[in-house]
């Protein structure tokens, strides 16, 4: 083979790494619809760690095309990030942790790695409503089998499967107020700001330094974050 062949192959192996990390159909700035959520951990221990040093807030974006969520600590040396791309229905799952930074990207209608999923959800529209965060916002009971607990939608803004990265995907509509369980982590969140906002779409691209790994070895990072050994 020729090195100009060879020089031409290794050009298109890198555009096509390059195109898979970063979007480049997104124009610069993006709408987007910016949701703080106050974290009420549910337990006082994850695993083997207490709650009470965990963050306090989790920050969303929710735009025509993706969904970002990020909780973040221990003076920036913790961070999860989920993108959401909610057109092909795929979740990409960045954790940074001291300095450790390492992706993965689910397969398309795979929940991000780490999210523990009841056996079971059934819904029930109840008519309460009640104004969350600034959200005009109607209760749903759900249904484990092994327990009931209520959630919140809000229709006041809409973006296309707004609960990708999340256990209630069949809800059309985005949460203000709603449990989820991240391995050993179970958390209650609840909408305390919203706001429109104009952002940078780059917050929606995997950044250079992070390492794809397997769906097995990030669940296995996740859950050794709140182990001691």
């Amino acid at each position: 083979m020729s090195s100009k062949v060879s020089i031409t192959l290794l050009f298109l192996i890198t555009l096509v790494f390059f195109s898979c990390r970063r979007d480049n159909t997104l124009p610069e700035f993006v709408d987007a619809h910016y949701v703080q959520y106050e974290i009420t951990y549910l337990e006082s221990m994850a695993g083997d760690i207490p709650t009470r040093i965990l963050p306090a807030h989790m920050d969303s974006w929710y735009t025509e095309y993706f969904a970002l969520t990020k909780i973040e600590g221990f003076f920036n040396q913790f961070s999860l990030i989920q993108i959401a791309n909610l057109k092909n229905k795929q979740v990409t799952t960045l954790l940074n942790f001291f300095g450790n930074k390492v992706y993965y990207r689910a397969e398309k209608g795979e929940l991000p790695a780490g999210i523990v999923v009841p056996a079971e959800m059934r819904y029930r529209n109840t008519g309460e409503q009640s104004v969350i965060g600034g959200l005009n916002s109607e209760q749903v009971e759900v249904d484990t089998g092994n327990e009931k607990y209520n959630i919140y939608y809000t229709r006041d803004f809409s973006v296309r499967r707004p609960n990708l990265s999340t256990p209630y995907g069949s809800i059309d509509y985005p949460l203000s107020d709603f449990r989820i369980q991240l391995s050993y982590l179970k958390m209650h969140l609840t909408c305390v700001e919203y706001e429109p906002r104009i952002i940078e779409s780059e917050i929606f691209t995997i950044p250079e330094e992070y390492r794809a790994v397997t769906r097995p070895l990030m669940e296995e990072i996740i859950n050794s974050l709140f182990t001691k050994e």
